[in-house]
């Protein structure tokens, strides 16, 4: 038996632009991500596992009326799951033990009497329809003009999944000045863990 390898994913950058009513230019990036697949230490068919490195960058430049107050990174990841069975999962054996009587009529009339033995194997679920969640693997407070996040081999682990499971990196800068509260996201592509 030869043991599973990983296999990685490379996606997109991806970057957006919005500018403040006040006269400000946000930018917010998300670059370098890629998705390492590997076989999960579980060996369940219930559990994905990966590791992502990605990094996001935020940028407010502009000649704005107003002071920037705060701001703030975030930089995650949207899962998706097809089906939910984090109910468990129930495996058992069903048995049944009783007398059996068998009476034969024809050319040789006759009357017999034994034991039977029925043994059938047993799996229940429930099955709830899919979920999608927000994992932030980091935020960072801007304390100036520029700030930036960079993740290197995070954990990504999905249990209790029946069925594919999806990612959706995000990138989402804000900014607040006295006059305006803005934020601006960028989406990654959808990718199979």
């Amino acid at each position: 038996m030869t043991a599973a390898t990983a296999n990685a994913d490379q996606s997109a950058d991806k970057s957006r632009v919005a500018r403040s009513e006040d006269g400000w230019e946000l930018r917010v990036s998300k670059t370098a991500e890629d998705l390492q697949r590997v076989p999960n230490l579980a060996a369940t068919p219930f559990t994905r596992e990966g590791f992502v490195t990605v990094s996001a960058t935020a940028d407010i430049s502009g000649e704005g009326g107003e002071a920037v107050n705060s701001g703030t990174l975030q930089l995650g990841y949207q899962i998706g799951c097809q089906a939910d069975v984090s109910s468990g999962v129930s495996l058992g054996v069903s048995a049944a033990i009783g007398p059996d009587v068998m009476v034969s009529v024809g050319s040789q009339p006759g009357f017999a009497l034994g034991g039977s033995a029925l043994v059938l194997p047993s799996i229940s679920t429930t099955i709830k329809p899919g979920t999608i969640s927000s994992v932030v693997l980091g935020t960072k407070a801007l304390e100036g003009a520029h700030g930036s996040i960079t993740v290197d081999q995070a954990e990504i682990k999905i249990d209790g999944c029946l069925g594919a499971v999806s990612l959706r990196s995000f990138a989402i800068v804000t900014m607040s000045t006295a006059m305006a509260d803005n934020s601006v996201a960028v989406y990654g592509d959808p990718i199979w863990l």
